[in-house]
């Protein structure tokens, strides 16, 4: 039996609005993906490369099936149910997504050799980005199908649903550089635009009158994400940390003893099966510069020769 169309959607300013929130929901994972990945794999032009080039791949994917579907069964409910499952995943990012990198660097550390910052950072963005970007992505596709009345208006009705995308992704770029990310965190950032995703997803399942359901499981679900995925702490093993939190520019990690005080961007940054930490030490006593002063040294840690070497000093 064929369901009677949403009458929200004889109103084309709401699927502009699909549009337009999806592209910014694309955009605040990718970035959200760069600080996420940052304090275990650094924020090097090879992890930003990996982080785009993998959420290119799942939006060309999405376009692909997206199109696809919505010419085999054209039904909204479809499209606004994979945004529904999109937003659960992204809000499972923070409380899962730490443990699957250390899990993937766990597991490759044994069996890979070199290239292993690329082949670790690869297999973390996969697991954990390519579903829910994949999923966005045949939003595009889906909405060209349900807004195009004839073809005479084709091409303005397309560029219409373009520069609502283009528009939400500007938005989506500059709201968690600047907004979210240094105000409360990464984790957050997450769950706010999951809470986005889901309520636009909320707003047609209501006037369309079905779907109260899956939208009750899914509300439930977010709550449960913000209440255990609120934790900002990358380095959750770590119990004798000064101060950890984020700035607008990156991570940041310190810890103090008797001797010195170190400052940290990176939790652990691994390459070729070895484990560096990269710190600031402010060091006391005059050991840095021969004389009494305090001085800065950057230094590379490496765990298991119970050396510390000194690779310049400030």
């Amino acid at each position: 039996m064929k369901r009677e169309k949403a009458k929200i959607l004889d109103n084309k300013i709401f699927l502009y609005l699909t549009e337009f929130f999806s592209g910014m929901s694309v955009m605040a994972v990718e970035l959200g993906a760069s600080r996420l990945l940052a304090p275990y794999f650094s924020s090097s032009q090879i992890v930003w490369t990996i982080v785009i080039g993998t959420i290119m791949i799942a939006m060309a994917l999405g376009n692909i099936y997206g199109g696809k579907s919505a010419d085999k069964n054209p039904n909204p409910d479809r499209l606004y149910g994979r945004i529904i499952i999109s937003a659960i995943w992204i809000a499972l990012i923070p409380v899962v997504g730490k443990y699957i990198i250390l899990g993937v660097s766990a597991l490759l550390i044994f069996t890979v050799n070199s290239n292993f910052l690329i082949i670790a950072a690869f297999a973390a963005c996969m697991l954990i980005f390519v579903f829910p970007l994949f999923l966005l992505g045949t939003v595009t596709p889906s909405l060209a199908k349900y807004s195009v009345e004839n073809l005479e208006e084709s091409g303005k009705v397309i560029g219409t649903l373009g520069a609502y995308n283009t528009i939400g992704s500007i938005i989506g770029t500059f709201v968690p550089t600047f907004i979210t990310i240094p105000a409360v965190g990464t984790s957050f950032t997450f769950l706010i635009f999951s809470g986005i995703l889901l309520v636009l997803s909320g707003i047609y399942f209501i006037s369309a009158r079905r779907g109260a359901r899956r939208l009750i499981v899914s509300g439930i679900l977010l709550v449960l994400c913000c209440v255990l995925g609120h934790s900002q702490s990358f380095a959750f093993w770590e119990n004798d940390l000064t101060y950890e939190g984020e700035s607008i520019y990156n991570y940041l990690q310190v810890k103090e003893n008797n001797r010195s005080v170190i400052l940290s961007t990176n939790v652990l940054l691994y390459e070729r099966g070895r484990t560096y930490r990269h710190v600031l030490r402010l060091c006391h006593g005059g050991t840095a510069d021969g004389g009494g002063q305090r001085a800065f040294r950057y230094e590379c840690a490496y765990p298991g020769d119970g050396n510390r070497h000194l690779c310049h000093a400030v």
